[in-house]
């Protein structure tokens, strides 16, 4: 039965209920239902794959990303320089988006980065196309803007075959400029050129570093999303080196304690619960945070199990997942409309009219309880989620688990 169906059906059985409650009772009842057991169709399989630290390959080392910033004290927003600002604007293939990554002074604080943008003036120009026949030379253009940005010039060279192979070079970096651009003719097929503005980060708070002019800087992932509607993991695997992370020794206060500066790089070997991603349009915006700690430096994959809620069901078409039925949710809905109604009930009502709601609630609750004993059995069944102890013959250097079904599970657990 689909959420349309089901909304139908309840909207038949209490009068004075509209469409907007009726889908809101279904879905509380539904997430009432999740709340009272580990539901096999809640064990979701993910990962993570950290990236290298920002333009690695090209760096002057392996802790240093590309380019320069500069940033006032009490401000939110970094500068870059124009190397900077290529890695920045660099396309990727795959995430992480650049505002999904965090940025900082080598051994001073984390900061996120919430958004791109530039600070209107130029940073560079490439070449689109190298044109033909023009006229060999050197010549000096500005850089051009519908709006009201201006100043800025770049010098352009005309090979003697009459095409250009060599980027222009930035004379004045002009401001204002919103989306700038260069027009070129001097004979034949014109060159076209692509310009870039120096490129801004807003980053989650008010910098309380000292101040940067042109410092050197790192930008990585330090902070990796959990599934929405995450409860708990159930394991975290590096199998690329065949251990398992800890995601329940260290809390962030500890990390204080071991690597206030996070300066200690290596392979991951925990999880630490950072918080709630608060980033306004980030791609994971509300999920839970884990910092992977020792600080990733390279691209490796991490394989996770954990326990997620099913999401609500929104479209009219949304069925619920087995083995949950129609029937156990309906029913559970039912008692919470007849607790509604109960409570909706008028100051001045005559005693004793109408439906007796409390008796109603309490006979669809028994009725309630009766069928979620069968739907357990069946989940049961297919996934037993009661974990038990591991037992090992050789020492490891992690606890480990495993269920009753006898899936594989690892790291420590808590019932």
């Amino acid at each position: 039965m689909a959420f349309q169906n089901m909304i139908q059906d309840v909207l038949g059985t209490f009068a004075g209920m509209n469409r907007g409650l009726a889908a809101s009772r279904i879905n509380e009842a539904f997430t009432a239902i999740q709340d009272e057991n580990i539901w096999n169709f809640q064990i979701i399989n993910g990962g993570w794959l950290t990236p290298n630290i920002l333009g690695s390959p090209n760096a002057q080392s392996q802790l240093i990303s590309p380019g320069t910033i500069s940033v006032v004290p009490f401000t939110n927003l970094i500068t870059g320089d124009a190397i900077a600002t290529a890695a920045w604007t660099a396309t990727v293939p795959y995430p992480p988006l650049l505002t999904q990554m965090q940025i900082r002074i080598p051994t001073y604080s984390l900061y996120s980065i919430m958004a791109l943008g530039n600070n209107g003036t130029v940073a560079y120009a490439t070449i689109l196309t190298g044109g033909s026949a023009q006229i060999p030379g050197t010549y000096v253009i500005p850089v051009l803007d519908p709006a009201i940005g201006a100043g800025g010039t770049v010098s352009i060279t005309v090979n003697s075959d009459g095409t250009v192979t060599l980027p222009p070079v930035l004379l004045t970096a002009g401001s204002g400029y919103t989306t700038p651009y260069i027009v070129f003719a001097e004979g034949g097929t014109s060159a076209t050129f692509s310009v870039t503005l120096i490129a801004t980060l807003t980053i989650d708070r008010l910098w309380t570093e000292p101040q940067q002019i042109n410092g050197n800087y790192l930008c990585y992932q330090a902070y990796y999303p959990a599934p929405p509607g995450f409860r708990r993991f159930w394991f975290i695997s590096d199998f690329t080196n065949n251990a398992p992370i800890d995601f329940t020794s260290m809390s962030q206060a500890d990390l204080a304690q071991e690597d206030p500066q996070r300066t200690i790089f290596s392979q991951p070997g925990f999880a630490v619960y950072f918080g709630p991603d608060t980033r306004q349009g980030s791609a994971t915006y509300g999920q839970q945070l884990y910092e992977l700690w020792r600080g990733p430096t390279s691209q490796l994959p991490y394989t996770f199990q954990c326990q997620c809620d099913w999401p609500l069901l929104q479209n009219p078409t949304d069925t619920l997942p087995y083995p949950l039925s129609e029937e156990l949710v309906r029913q559970r809905a039912y008692e919470m409309c007849c607790l509604w109604k109960e409570g909706t009930k008028g100051d001045d009502m005559e005693r004793g009219s109408g439906a007796n709601w409390q008796f109603l609630a309490k006979a669809y609750h028994e009725e309630y309880v009766d069928r979620l004993k069968r739907i357990r059995i069946m989940d049961r069944n297919i996934s037993d989620q009661y974990l038990t102890r591991a037992k090992r013959n050789m020492p490891f250097s992690n606890d480990g688990g495993m269920n009753n079904n006898h899936t594989a599970s690892v790291g420590w657990f808590e019932r």
